[in-house]
């Protein structure tokens, strides 16, 4: 019997992708590219870097929102910006 502490699995479809946040308007985005260059500009003051992260649809969001929508939106244009005020939930 062994005595090896293990995590959960590996969560396959999970991608590495960058937070941003926009002070202005406490929306956040999410982007493929470390430098957010692909993040339109709607942000008069500017997207600013919060963290790395693991995105997919077993993993916890850095801020609140139902992450399936924003799985579909990296994968499709590389980037998806979130209203930090609407409502969110999972199906899980």
């Amino acid at each position: 019997m062994s005595n090896t502490v293990t995590g959960p699995a590996a969560d396959d479809d999970a991608l590495d992708v960058h937070l941003f946040l926009c002070l202005e308007n406490g929306h956040y985005a999410v982007s493929i590219d470390p430098s957010g260059a692909n993040i339109p500009v709607d942000c008069r003051s500017g997207w600013k870097y919060v963290e790395e992260f693991a995105l997919g649809v077993r993993e916890a969001l850095p801020f609140p929102a139902d992450p399936e929508p924003v799985v579909r939106a990296v994968l499709a244009t590389g980037y998806h910006i979130c209203d930090s005020s609407l409502p969110h939930g999972t199906s899980q």
